[in-house]
């Protein structure tokens, strides 16, 4: 019984030991921190694990010392030890606070390793508890780099990184003018890639960019987001609409181009595989700015045909009446022995005929009066049958 007795005082004195050495273990490396020089302070704080006493101790000592020791290599280190043993639950309780200090490291230390560190850290504090400061303070960063025409480094390419995944409408501004710019020539498929990936978040901040945009921005800003299969059909969609209507405009306000012309129908090209029926109305506008492109030669026959097409699927009935019109014309041309290009009436035809509108059975009709090629009275029959009574 006495030995039984002996046992287990001695396995709760063993366990009373070990206790007081955990204990004693974090104390000592607080003590260690705080009489410790720079390099065996960052020891202390690569043994501390998530003891956030010990990283916040760690930072407030860097923000401190950091102009007397600037350039200091070793205040650099704990400032990275510190960053990064940093604990998300201190985060998570006061982001402003934690968000506030790395900022104060960040501008305190001017090297590329600590910058990197609070980017990264940041960043997977915003995917935990998204804060828009942090967002801010980055926006603000590479604003400034802009800004001052900065060499490209590493801390740079790192910003444009982490916005990719945390990065908002705001982010939009910055991003976009490197590729105006052409800054940083290096960077910019990052750069593209990361505006693709907040184009959910900066849709406003888009079409904004489009509204007063030459044809030269209209179409730098398809190159990004037209051009890239990551982009929903339905933000593509929504900036193709933009974008379009912007080089409507462009065309009312200036002399029409070849390359106008073809932008126009690349956006409407877009609209149309993506059945964007919202665009009804722009659509119709549409065709009658690709009607004046295909008279003056900057649109192929072949690319006219291509304008109907889109312009039957977006507008739908809307547009039975200017199509009705333009076929009267061409039936007039054909009359009169001014031979229209087969493709664009087939265009015509096969658009009224999806449309099914019976406005159309005058025009139509008068096809199969006229001295078409077989394959064109042929479409006008067909198209015929197709009509809705």
């Amino acid at each position: 019984m006495k030995k039984n007795t002996l046992c287990a005082l001695g396995v709760l004195l063993f366990g009373a030991r070990c206790f007081s050495q955990a204990s004693a273990s974090s104390q000592e490396l607080l003590v260690q921190f705080v009489k410790g020089d720079i390099i065996q302070k960052t020891a202390a704080v690569k043994r501390s694990g998530n003891d956030s006493s010990i990283a916040k101790n760690a930072l407030d000592f860097v923000v401190q010392n950091a102009t007397l020791l600037e350039g200091d290599r070793d205040l650099a280190a704990l400032a990275v030890a510190g960053i990064l043993s940093y604990p998300a639950a201190e985060y998570g309780s006061s982001p402003q606070n934690v968000t506030e200090l790395f900022k104060q490291v960040f501008y305190g230390i001017d090297d590329a390793t600590v910058r990197i560190s609070v980017f990264d850290k940041l960043a997977l504090f915003y995917v935990a508890k998204p804060f828009e400061e942090i967002v801010n303070f980055v926006n603000e960063y590479l604003l400034q780099k802009i800004a001052s025409g900065a060499p490209l480094d590493d801390t740079i390419k790192k910003s444009v990184e982490v916005l990719g995944k945390m990065g908002n409408g705001s982010s939009f501004t910055g991003l976009y003018s490197i590729l105006q710019t052409r800054i940083w020539q290096e960077i910019h498929p990052a750069v593209t890639e990361t505006l693709v990936a907040i184009a959910d978040k900066s849709l406003n901040s888009i079409i904004d960019a489009t509204t007063n945009a030459d044809l030269t921005e209209l179409k730098l800003l398809f190159q990004v987001y037209e051009k890239n299969s990551k982009l929903s059909s339905t933000l593509r969609s929504e900036i193709a609409n933009q974008m379009l209507n912007s080089a409507i405009i462009i065309s009312g306000n200036s002399s029409l181009s070849r390359d106008l012309a073809e932008f126009q129908l690349a956006c409407a090209k877009i609209l149309a595989e993506n059945q964007w029926t919202r665009a009804a109305d722009l659509g119709r506008n549409y065709f009658n700015v690709a009607k004046v492109a295909y008279e003056v030669k900057f649109l192929s026959g072949a690319q006219f045909a291509e304008s109907i097409a889109c312009v039957e699927v977006l507008s739908s009935r809307t547009a039975v009446r200017p199509l009705t019109e333009y076929m009267d014309q061409l039936n007039k041309a054909q009359e009169s022995g001014n031979i229209p290009d087969k493709t664009v009436v087939l265009a015509i035809i096969n658009a009224l005929g999806e449309l099914g509108d019976k406005s159309a059975f005058d025009c139509l009709l008068y096809v199969t009066y006229l001295d078409y090629p077989e394959e064109v009275t042929s479409a006008a029959r067909n198209a015929l049958t197709r009509l809705k009574w």
